[in-house]
């Protein structure tokens, strides 16, 4: 099965019914005809149902309505599932048109079909008049097919006389038609597993999915299906189902065979245990999904019921019924899934008996759907059915009345006898009582009592995948509902569902699920924990970890696959770690050799009471006995640092920068308390908040403004966390990484939420901590507590800590060492906080080359010293803490955190990459010319808003005449495919170049560096200096690129030189002049074609084409975007920051995606703390 070509399908296939039936709606309901007039009861309700909610709904029921009956149509046409024995959507073989329509082509109808044969007959034979009578006669026929079928499938073909007929697409028979579509979209070999049905659903909504994820808002709850769709491999629906239902059969039937058909059975104490949930018959087995989506899990507990209703000699035409009727069950808010679960259950059994259409079966899949009542119409309702008023009753009632967006997380307090006696008396009122409006309370009454019984009723076992959306998505009303049902569970509905399908077991019942593992480890679900270790017990566990689903990529996505059981004595569990499975097929295997008892390092027996010795009871089965007496006999991080978490700004866009974005004179650092703080007129502060994994020094970038002590920041939505830590100097992280990394802060620094903090109590201590914590010792206790990629304050704090004062001096002194080195690597960049000058012009040589050698050497003796150092200390504390048998001390190169863009490791080597080296020399040099740096001096330079040369003559202490290399006096630059300008950008260039290394080898030099970035030098500034620098500030340049549409005229400025004065100096002084100089040239071409050769003529037509389609672009650019900007006088407001700067310059500047791209307009515009006109 190609999935990928199956999601194509399904996607472009909910495009087009989508636009067909809107298409096919607009017309309706705007046409005036003799056949619309015949459907005016259908037309009706098509108004009342766009009346109720809107068009756009509408269109989608219709069109996911129409996707599901031509898929099943396909379906059973492949498999010859069809009633009538006719395939409605599909051709015989030799033939193009559907089989059913070229049967009645040769007079042949089927009796069955509700269809008028007649008309059929005289539309084909050309008596009855039409525009495309084979087209009509079709569409009468798929209809009559699905109201045939209506009565076997009522769930999925409902009866069709209203609106959906009207808004049948129109084309049905041609190669562009929709049941084409199915025909090419489902392949025969797809069809050969009903699990096509749910890949299908999945790939419909993924793009809906998509779009609800991307609104990054609070999910309604008619998008809660397209937000938490997800197909579960086949493989762990098995381990599952047979570890459920399997099990519970073979703990009644140890001598059963069933294990031959389970080969992911897991052995485990439930199976020998004396006291289990007894069965008297196999009949009595009841399997639940909560949330059964397509029922792809309910079709393996089909196939796997069988096998067990075989073991026990029933008649093969009865197990079918025996299985839907009295085995599964399925709960779903969703139609469209419900529907799709049914006939999967249904396509199941068929494919086991032929005849088993001719029985009446209905599967049982409960579809949530809201039932409200107004208080007068309970006050007239319920005294006919209930005697005595009753408060759960009513309770329950309220909460029926949110049945599709709680569903399944809805717990009775009603008792099941009570809701049954009140479903006996609601059938006899129906009865017996003529009363149409009491018949119309009655049947919602009855909805609402049989969803309740449903969820009232005990299973034998419960297997879900349930859905996961974290609290922060979930509606409102779901919020509320689950912070007061599930409060240990409230963080995520995949947690909630572990609860609730507790809940709905017998005694001894098995709960199979897979979900995230966040539960497992996270301190929001810590009193979760405790409570599934004090009254369930973990019969199984698969930790799957990242990559389980297929289509979900990146280490973000972590899941655990488990079955509980609904008693509290078996102490002992049997886990399994498949975490070195890459895909999830590896992890299967990894899985099965454990089985095969080929593989017993992935295998683990673990005791739910070793659980507690942890703080925070995280499930860490792996864990030795040596490391257990660690977190027994040592402190806590807590008990040396405070672990806490950062700030909240509540508006990043408007209080949080990169440093690079704000005057100089406006960064504030060294503050060191609030009392200093409140006295400062410095705005922008220190701000550390988070990013990749960096250990020692490092990932310092932004700032934040905390003007006064934060006064403005305050008084908005800020969330104010431990102000006693802040401006400190201590340690931080990110909280959310790939891997646990700790660097060094500084004192007058603040932490975001992203970046949590840790204040060491005694300062004497953190070099002590700093080198601990970034080793391999502490990872691998940490990874007990937890093994997620949220490192949260609660859970670091709970690292155990050894002081050992013989080695506190060595490793302090390692770690200092660490430390150093690192942040000479940080300051590399010129976006560090500290940035000097380039290395390169630093060495103070005349030979480029021979700098560039020096440099490597001297970055590669820091990098195996920082390797080496880092061994030492893992040495030191697996000696410390006796872990020589479950730790090495070897330190990956990959894990050694500097040098990342300038080098990497290859075939055991460190190799420099040199072009991004000379990219950084060339930007260095940029920003000489612009006076942001100097050779005279170390640092920043003209880096405050409306800078000029002579202050940059007063900084570095020197007249004109006597620095080395003086800044473009105009703050603009040309970058243009030839020397049109003397302050062209290649010909600074050189003259930088000569200026840092020298004349006399400066062709060598250029020649090297051309080298070194791959191509001419005049090339790499038109075609990637921008895009480098793009991205080296991070989509927040501060040299801007001014362009023609076409990219003929290109000018850089630097920001913080920008005058409103900037505009009318590109326009005057480089535009206009340019163009003369293109006339000039083009003067110069006409003569060359009087006079010239005729080769130089022949050059010369084509190069003064090309010259006049330049400068019609250029007059396009002067007219239409640059000189109407240039009148404006346009300001800039540095703190505002170059998201807000950038985006004042429309089409004049040059376009860059998530800067001033349509979608990044859109987000400047919604800012409320700027003037948006100034936005174009």
């Amino acid at each position: 099965m190609n999935t990928n070509r199956l999601k194509r399908f399904a996607q472009e296939a909910r495009r087009k019914l989508l636009q067909q039936v809107g298409s096919r709606m607009e017309l309706v309901l705007t046409t005036d005809s003799a056949e619309l007039r015949e459907k005016a009861v259908a037309l009706s309700s098509l108004k009342d149902a766009i009346k109720d909610s809107s068009k756009e709904q509408v269109i989608d029921k219709v069109a996911y309505t129409w996707f599901n009956r031509l898929m099943a149509l396909r379906f059973m046409d492949v498999n010859e599932y069809q009633p009538t024995g006719v395939k409605i959507v599909t051709p015989k073989d030799g033939y193009t048109l559907p089989e059913i329509l070229e049967d009645a082509r040769q007079g042949q109808i089927p009796d069955e079909l509700p269809v008028n044969k007649e008309r059929i007959y005289d539309l084909l034979d050309g008596k009855i008049p039409s525009s495309n009578a084979q087209n009509e006669v079709y569409k009468e026929l798929l209809i009559g097919a699905c109201n045939q079928l209506h009565s076997i499938f009522p769930f999925l073909f409902e009866k069709i006389d209203d609106y959906t007929e009207l808004l049948l697409p129109d084309d049905l028979t041609s190669e562009f038609s929709m049941t084409n579509e199915f025909m090419e979209g489902m392949l025969q070999e797809d069809c050969q597993e009903v699990e096509v049905i749910g890949w299908l659903y999945q790939f419909y909504i993924s793009e809906k999915k998509d779009e609800v994820f991307a609104s990054k808002s609070k999910v309604k709850k008619e998008d809660i299906p397209a937000a938490t769709q997800l197909f579960t491999p086949r493989w762990i629906v098995k381990y599952m189902v047979q570890n459920t239902v399997g099990k519970l059969w073979l703990q009644n039937n140890p001598n059963s065979r069933l294990r031959e058909h389970m080969e992911y059975f897991i052995e485990s104490p439930s199976v020998e245990a004396k006291d289990y949930l007894k069965i008297d018959s196999v009949e009595e087995i009841t399997l639940l999904d909560q949330a059964c989506g397509s029922g792809h899990i309910l079709v393996y507990g089909f196939e796997l019921l069988s096998k067990i209703y075989e073991e026990e000699g029933y008649n093969p035409s009865e197990i079918p019924q025996f299985i839907i009727e009295k085995n599964l069950f399925g709960f779903e808010i969703d139609e469209r899934a419900a529907q799709l679960a049914g006939f999967a259950l249904m396509m199941k059994a068929r494919s086991y008996h032929r005849r088993v259409f001719r029985k009446d079966l209905k599967p049982n899949i409960l579809q949530f759907e809201d039932v409200s009542f107004t208080t007068e119409e309970l006050l007239k309702v319920l005294p006919k059915v209930y005697t005595n008023k009753s408060k759960e009753f009513q309770r329950d009632l309220q909460l029926i009345e949110n049945a599709t967006n709680f569903g399944s997380l809805i717990q009775p307090e009603s008792s099941l006898k009570f809701l049954k006696n009140g479903l006996e008396e609601i059938e006899k009122q129906l009865r017996k009582n003529p009363d149409l409006f009491l018949q119309d309370l009655l049947v919602r009454l009855k909805s609402g009592v049989t969803q309740l019984i449903n969820l009232a009723r005990k299973y034998h076992c419960v297997v879900d995948n349930p859905p996961y959306m974290g609290s922060g998505a979930m509606n409102p009303m779901l919020s509320s509902f689950v912070r007061n049902t599930y409060p240990a569970s409230k963080a995520d509905l995949m947690a909630c569902f572990m609860e609730a399908g507790l809940a709905a077991l017998k005694p001894n019942g098995f709960l199979g699920m897979i979900n995230q593992h966040s539960w497992m480890f996270l301190s929001s679900y810590e009193k979760l924990r405790r409570n599934l270790i004090d009254d369930f017990s973990f019969d199984t566990l698969l930790h799957l970890g990242p990559r389980t689903f297929p289509e979900i990529g990146g280490e973000v996505v972590q899941n655990a696959s488990f079955v509980l059981t609904n008693e509290k004595n078996q102490l002992e569990g049997v886990y399994f770690d498949l975490l070195n499975g890459k895909t999830t097929n590896e992890k299967r295997e990894i899985l099965l050799k454990c089985l095969e008892k080929l593989d017993h390092t992935n295998r683990y027996k673990h005791n739910k009471k070793d659980f507690k010795v942890i703080n925070g009871h995280p499930i860490s089965f792996w864990i030795s006995d040596s490391l257990v007496n660690i977190f027994k006999e040592n402190k806590k991080l807590k008990d040396f640092a405070h672990p806490s978490k950062g700030m909240m700004t509540g508006n990043g866009n408007r209080f949080i920068r990169f440093s690079w974005e704000v005057e100089e004179n406006n960064f504030i650092r060294g503050i060191g308390s609030h009392a200093e703080s409140r006295e400062s007129s410095g705005k922008w502060y220190p701000y550390f908040k988070g990013g990749g994994y960096r250990k020692w020094y490092g990932n310092r970038e932004n700032v934040v403004n905390f003007q006064y002590d934060g006064r403005e920041l305050k008084s908005s939505d800020y969330g104010e966390r431990s102000p006693q830590f802040y401006f400190l100097n201590q340690l931080n992280w990110s909280k959310v990484s790939g891997a646990f990394s700790l660097r060094i802060g500084e004192i007058g620094g603040l932490y975001d939420d992203a970046a949590c903090q840790c204040p060491v109590i005694n300062e004497n201590d953190i070099f002590y901590l700093l080198g601990y914590l970034n080793t391999k010792v502490s990872g691998k206790l940490l990874g007990c507590i937890s093994n997620t990629l949220n490192f949260s304050p609660g859970e670091i704090a709970k690292i155990p800590i050894s002081y050992d004062r013989k080695i506190f001096p060595h490793i302090s002194k390692i770690a200092k060492d660490n430390v150093q080195i690192s942040k000479l690597d940080w300051d590399l960049k010129e976006t560090s906080w500290d940035f000097k000058k380039n290395e390169l012009v630093l060495a103070n040589v005349q030979d480029i080359e021979e700098s560039y050698d020096l440099f490597k050497q001297f970055w590669k003796n820091n990098f195996f010293e920082q390797h080496q150092n880092e061994e030492e200390l893992n040495r030191q504390f697996i000696d410390l803490y006796g872990l020589q048998e479950e730790v090495t001390s070897d330190v990956p190169i990959g894990d050694i955190t500097i040098l990342k863009d300038e080098a990497d490791f290859i075939n055991g080597e460190l190799l420099f990459d040199q072009k991004e080296v000379f990219s950084q020399f060339i930007s260095y040099a940029v920003g000489c010319m612009f006076g942001r740096y100097s050779l005279d001096k170390e640092g920043l330079i003209l880096a405050n808003q409306g800078e000029t040369l002579e202050e940059y003559l007063e900084k570095v202490g020197k007249g004109e005449a006597e620095v080395q290399f003086l800044p473009d006096d105009d703050n603009i630059i040309p970058v243009l495919d030839d020397e049109w300008f003397e302050d062209d950008i290649v010909g600074r260039f050189y003259e930088f170049l000569k200026a840092s290394f020298g004349k006399e080898n400066f062709d060598k030099n250029l020649a090297f560096v051309e080298e070194c970035i791959g191509k001419d030098i005049r090339k790499y500034f038109v075609r990637d200096f921008y895009k480098d620098h793009i991205k080296r500030y991070k989509k927040r340049p501060i040299y801007w690129m001014f362009s023609s549409p076409k990219g003929s005229f290109n000018v850089l400025i630097y920001m913080h030189r920008y005058t409103p004065d900037t505009l009318n100096n590109i326009l005057n002084a480089y535009l206009l002049e340019y163009r003369e100089k293109l006339k000039a040239r083009i003067e110069h071409l006409d003569h060359v074609i009087e006079t010239g050769s005729s080769v130089e003529q022949t050059k010369a037509a084509k190069e003064k084409d090309r010259l006049r389609s330049v400068l019609l672009e250029l007059q396009e650019y002067e007219r239409e975007i640059l000189y109407p900007l240039a009148t404006e006088r346009i300001s800039i407001n540095l703190d505002d920051g170059v998201l807000v700067n950038y985006n004042k310059f429309g089409k004049a500047i040059q376009e860059v995606k998530g800067l001033n791209d349509k979608k990044a307009k859109e987000k400047v515009k919604k800012f409320d703390w700027i003037e948006t006109e100034a936005i174009i």
